[in-house]
């Protein structure tokens, strides 16, 4: 069901499935948030919070919540946040154990782009655990404060994680980062940005930066002037694993409605099932991620691929969506 709300509304499933678990919340376990929001007593952001803080309460304790923070709600989020969070701790003190337990399943890695050639890598779980690994980063970037180091603190604090997590020289793991450049770009010529593969554009001196890196590895990408369309992934290997690299650099993501998960973490999925004599080609091949692949499979659902570069997607309510495979490059006016 949130597949089909996504797809109508042009939200990724994500959200469209955390908006159906909530909506449930408020008009099952949650009412009183619900009819104050209708009243405009309180905002979304604080039905949110409500509904967030509260999760791991029974019915009852939810609702002796709601009513005692509803009595009087805080004009501004965080305070309205805060008292949420006090009277969850009033009403039920003993179940401190079973909501810590709770949120324990919620922990996870997140990574977003940010501007000019940034990201956030966030990491959310129990404090017993990321407290002390925050203590331990931010004692080495001390120390080495200490030493003379003229880096700010959190510029070192930065470093030492990445330094952590990557290695100087990295052992028996090796990561494959796809970054697609222009030859102009890195002879100088100018300043074309590149792609990292799943995620953005890279400013042109970053992606000069990572070609000088002695760690990085090349691979030739062939693709078509006039469209940018790739041709060829230029790699000696057994066919197959080559074929799934090209469809995954068409696509970059998951081709579900919405869907934002790189391809690079999706299975290289049959539009026409194999067992139905479905082609191992271009032709037959889209990156779908495992969610979306057993989607695919539930009644209603249709997928086709006219073309290998388009792919087409009917829901059972028969909203219609059609993904076309990305440019590995700008294309070129005439003559190429």
């Amino acid at each position: 069901m949130s597949e089909e709300i996504g797809q109508a509304l042009k939200w990724s499933p994500g959200h469209a499935s955390h908006q159906m678990v909530m909506a449930e919340a408020l008009v099952t376990r949650l009412p009183q948030t619900l009819a104050a929001l209708a009243r405009g007593e309180i905002d979304w952001a604080k039905a949110r919070a409500m509904y967030e803080v509260t999760r791991p309460l029974s019915d009852e304790h939810a609702a002796r919540v709601e009513a005692a923070v509803l009595a009087d709600p805080p004009d501004y989020y965080t305070p309205f946040q805060r008292k949420v969070r006090y009277w969850v701790n009033k009403v039920d003190p003993d179940g401190a154990e079973q909501r810590r337990l709770v949120r324990r399943k919620d922990r996870c890695v997140t990574f977003k782009q940010d501007e000019d050639g940034e990201a956030f890598l966030g990491i959310r779980g129990p404090v017993e655990q990321l407290y002390p690994a925050y203590v331990r980063i931010d004692q080495h970037a001390r120390r080495l404060k200490q030493q003379g180091d003229t880096r700010s603190l959190d510029n070192l604090r930065f470093d030492v994680a990445v330094e952590h997590f990557c290695g100087e020289n990295p052992s028996h793991i090796k990561t494959i980062v796809w970054v697609t450049v222009p030859h102009t770009t890195l002879m100088g010529v100018d300043d074309k940005p590149g792609e990292l593969f799943g995620v953005d554009t890279l400013p042109a001196q970053v992606v000069r930066e990572l070609a000088a890196d002695q760690k990085s590895t090349w691979r030739r990408i062939l693709y078509d002037p006039p469209s940018g369309m790739i041709t060829d992934v230029g790699r000696k290997r057994y066919p197959p694993a080559a074929m799934a690299e090209n469809v995954r650099l068409r696509f970059r993501r998951c081709t579900h409605p919405g869907c934002d998960r790189p391809a690079t973490r999706c299975h290289i999925d049959h539009t026409l099932r194999h067992a139905d004599h479905g082609r191992t080609c271009l032709c037959n091949l889209n990156p779908r991620c495992e969610r979306h692949n057993l989607c695919k499979e539930q009644p209603g659902w249709q997928v086709e691929q006219p073309e290998p570069d388009v792919v087409i997607t009917r829901s059972p309510l028969g909203h219609k969506t059609t993904v076309r495979a990305q440019p590995i490059a700008d294309p070129d006016p005439p003559p190429y």
